[in-house]
Order: C-alpha cells, then sequence, then structure tokens
C-alpha cells in the first residue's frame, strides 16, 4: 500500500493540510497533532505511510530548516535583561535535569551524556505562546524567556558536539572559529551598508531574497559538516545570520517562517511520528521502565533546578513553580536529539520512540500547569486583597 509515491505524497500534504484544524479544535500544539498523525499513519497503525527513500529526504531538509527557524527566533536583547537572573536559571534548568538523566541512563545502560543532554533542552515553541496565556510580570516573562533561549543556544552546542564520535582535531577547531569571526565580521560590514537594501530591490520580482536565504542555510549547514560538527549547527547559525537583518528586508523572516511551517518543518515531524513504533515500548517492561524513568528524571529535574533558583532570586512560590513548569516542555530540540541520536547508532529505534512519547507528554502536561499555578496565584492574591 505504501509503494506508490503519489498516494503517499498526497497522504502527506493532507496530513500537513488538517494538523493545523485539528489543533485548533483540540487546543492541543500543532507540532504534536502532526507527530500523532505520523504514528497513526505509520507503521504503528495504518501504515499508510513508510519512512522512504523520499520521505527520508524530505525530513532531512525539514530538520535543517527547523534547526534554521530556531536560531532565526534567539533575541539576544531578551539576555541582555535581568542577565544575572537568566544565568541562574539557566544553569538550573540545564544541571539538574541533566544529573538525573545521567544516573537514569547508567542504570538502564544507555549513553549518560546523551541522555542527560537531551533531558536538559527546553522548548522556546511551546514557552512563547504559553507566557501569553500567563497573567505575570514583564520580569517574569523576560527571564523565562532569556533563560530559554540561553538553554536552547547551549544545548544546541552540546548536541551538535556529543553526537560526533571523536573531538574536534585542532586544525578543526582553528577552522570552526575562524568561520565564526568571518560569520560575524560579515554581519558587521553588511549592516553598514546598504547592499542588502540593493540585492533585495534588484530581485524582488524573482523573491531574490528568499533564494539567497535558502542557499545561505544549506550552504551554512555543508560548512558546518565540513569543519567536523552536526549540520544543524551550520543551520542554526544561519538563523542568527539572517535574522540580524530583520529590520533591512521587509517581509523577509514572515515569509521564511511561513516557507517553514507550512511545508519543511510538518514534514519532518510527521516523519517522526512514521518512524515511532509505538508497540516496541508497550511490549516490553523495560521499555516501559525507560518511559517512567525519563519522564520523571525530564520533569522532576527541570521543575525543582528551575523553581528553586528562580525562588531565591525572588519570584513569589507561584511565580517560581510556573516557571519551573514551563520550563519543562520539550519538544523541537529533544527530537531533534533522538532524530540525531538514532541516525548516528547512538540509540535504537525503542529509545527513539520513548523520546517522542516524554515530548508529546511534556507538551501536554507542562503548559496547563503553568498556567494552573499562576491561576492559583491570582485567586489567592484576590482573596488577600478582600480580607484587607
Amino acid at each position: 500500500m505504501s509503494g506508490n509515491v503519489l498516494y503517499e505524497i498526497f497522504i502527506l500534504f493532507l496530513s500537513i493540510l488538517l494538523a493545523p484544524i485539528v489543533s485548533r479544535i483540540s487546543k492541543i500544539p500543532v507540532i504534536v497533532i502532526e507527530i500523532i498523525f505520523g504514528i497513526i499513519l505509520g507503521g504503528s497503525f495504518l501504515c499508510f505511510l513508510g519512512y522512504s527513500d523520499w520521505l527520508s529526504a524530505m525530513a532531512l531538509i525539514g530538520f535543517i530548516y527547523l534547526m534554521f527557524v530556531v536560531g532565526l527566533e534567539v533575541d539576544f536583547a531578551l539576555l541582555k535583561s535581568h542577565f544575572l537572573k537568566v544565568i541562574l536559571i539557566t544553569f538550573g534548568s540545564l544541571f539538574t535535569p541533566f544529573l538525573l538523566g545521567f544516573f537514569v541512563a547508567i542504570l538502564f545502560d544507555l549513553p549518560p551524556l546523551f541522555i542527560g543532554v537531551a533531558l536538559s533542552t527546553t522548548s522556546m515553541g511551546v514557552i512563547l505562546p504559553t507566557i501569553k496565556e500567563l497573567d505575570t510580570s514583564e520580569e517574569f516573562n523576560n527571564v523565562l524567556l532569556g533563560s530559554a533561549i540561553l538553554v536552547d543556544i547551549i544545548s544546541m552546542f552540546a548536541l551538535a558536539f556529543i553526537i560526533e564520535e571523536e573531538i574536534l582535531s585542532t586544525d578543526r577547531l582553528v577552522l570552526l572559529m575562524l568561520t565564526l569571526v568571518c560569520s560575524l565580521l560579515g554581519i558587521y560590514l553588511l549592516k553598514r551598508t546598504s547592499l542588502v537594501e540593493k540585492i533585495t530591490l534588484c530581485g524582488r520580482e524573482y523573491h531574490f531574497d528568499v533564494r539567497l536565504s535558502l542557499a545561505l542555510i544549506f550552504g551554512f549547514a555543508i560548512l558546518a559538516e565540513f569543519v567536523g560538527v552536526h549540520a544543524i549547527l551550520g543551520s542554526f547559525f544561519a538563523g542568527l545570520f539572517i535574522s540580524e537583518f530583520e529590520e533591512r528586508v521587509e517581509g523577509l523572516i514572515e515569509k521564511l517562517l511561513s516557507f517553514g511551517y507550512g511545508f519543511f518543518i510538518p514534514v519532518f515531524f510527521i516523519s517522526v511520528g512514521v518512524r515511532t513504533d509505538i508497540s516496541i515500548i508497550f511490549t516490553s517492561l523495560e521499555n516501559l521502565g525507560i518511559l517512567a524513568a525519563l519522564l520523571l528524571a525530564g520533569f522532576l529535574g527541570k521543575f525543582f533546578g528551575t523553581s528553586l533558583i528562580a525562588k531565591y532570586i525572588g519570584f513569589d512560590k507561584y511565580e517560581s513553580m510556573s516557571m519551573g513548569f514551563a520550563m519543562s516542555a520539550r519538544l523541537s530540540l529533544i527530537i531533534a536529539a533522538a532524530e540525531l541520536g538514532l541516525a548516528t547508532g547512538i540509540i535504537g529505534v525503542d529509545i527513539y520512540s520513548v523520546f517522542v512519547l516524554l515530548a508529546i507528554s511534556s507538551i501536554l502536561l507542562s503548559p496547563s500547569l503553568a498556567k494552573l499555578v499562576i491561576g492559583r496565584r491570582a485567586v489567592v492574591i484576590k482573596e488577600e486583597s478582600a480580607v484587607l
């Protein structure tokens, strides 16, 4: 049934079309719906889609584009406000789940460094819409967003390096540093000239700005592979690079985001669902134990690591707990970690599937608990005001 490529492509595009509609009705993030669609349509249930060569190639493009979008959405201005608090929250949010994940991995004979880093990730894509629904102070919002950005950046570097079998040689490390310096110098020089505007004006009819951006994304990805790190780090830097010209090129960021979220990224997340094998988890007591242990380690590590430090630096108990729950949400980067781990042979399909279910569980629980705690805070403040 999965032999007809056109049939599979139609099923894929139909899923991409229906996912936002189901998301709006169910109030579940669209990325989760796309993964669930992939699980249902893949080998776990209906077998309408198989992880064939064409889907694998499209999923790789989507994966690289997803990491580009992560870089594109980084706002360094948020790191400057309340810098010390952001650093402390970032430390707690990274170190505690890493430590718990490390020990759980040793217990179940899994790769400890990889598991620790994977559990340390968070999800800017979930935290940002969650904050919009929270009745919290500007300081709370900036610290939470700034910490999530810094966790994303550190996680990206850690994932890119940890999957390599060997430490970078001296010559390649020097080449990597030179590449970073040249990129920063390029940004500085381009921002001081009118070259960006001239390129945009010359090629507006043919969307030359989009074509150039796509070439940069995959050019940076190839360059990263050449110097000895994973392509995702290159596409992440391409996002950081292009985001610096948001004000100089009208509508470019919006076009790139619509291009990604409208096609490439949904393909990636549906393919994640297709590769997930639900039966391998629920037919094995050991895999169920690993799922439960990683869920607890990831959730408790993020919650306590974040909330205790948040309370220490001056947030009240409700704000601290809400921040802990919000930082517990994982999606894009933990899926990226699972994808990298499976591709490089660090983990098998069983642990890959565990990570996918862990991501879905955290997205369904964490934002709701964060809003519930802040809602409780509002009730308490209202009751205290009435007494006074």
